[in-house]
């Protein structure tokens, strides 16, 4: 087998685990939909700085997520 067929095959193999990695990945965005909505979280307007997004749900507590670069 020649160097260019197996940097092919890994290539290949690169771009199926990011596709899979990509279609997996909403899952866990979709849950904490769910569960804000079911909380009713509302959004903080001040940041701490970071990447963060902020909310105050009914359960008494800020809970943060990363807030997400598109």
């Amino acid at each position: 087998m020649k160097i260019g067929h197996i940097l092919l095959i890994c290539l290949a193999a690169a771009v199926l685990g990011d596709a899979f990695l990509l279609k997996h990945n909403r899952n866990g965005e979709d849950d904490w939909a769910n569960w804000r909505d079911a909380h009713h979280c509302t959004p903080l307007m001040e940041t701490d700085g970071s990447n963060r997004a902020g909310y105050r749900c009914d359960d008494g507590e800020v809970h943060y997520r990363w807030r997400q670069m598109r």
